[in-house]
């Protein structure tokens, strides 16, 4: 199994402790073959109804990776 089919769908959590949606698509550097961001799909209400924006969540922004992927402050680029 590759590693992004493991991350796509896992929750992303804030470093507040806020879910602020999940894994939609992971960015490859193939040059360095590592990974260089992650996309995100928003959660919550606004998702449900076809509302949520995506966010692109730099590599170096994410803390652990485990059950949920934890990232460090709330910083975000609109995609």
């Amino acid at each position: 199994m590759k590693i992004s089919d493991e991350l796509l769908g896992k929750n992303v959590i804030d470093g507040s402790g806020d879910q602020i949606g999940f894994v939609e698509d992971v960015v490859w550097d193939f040059k360095n073959n590592k990974v260089e961001s992650f996309i995100l799909k928003e959660g919550g209400i606004s998702a449900k109804i076809g509302l949520g924006d995506k966010k692109i969540v730099p590599y170096e922004m994410i803390e652990t990776i485990g059950d949920n992927v934890l990232i460090k402050g709330r910083i975000f680029k609109e995609e």
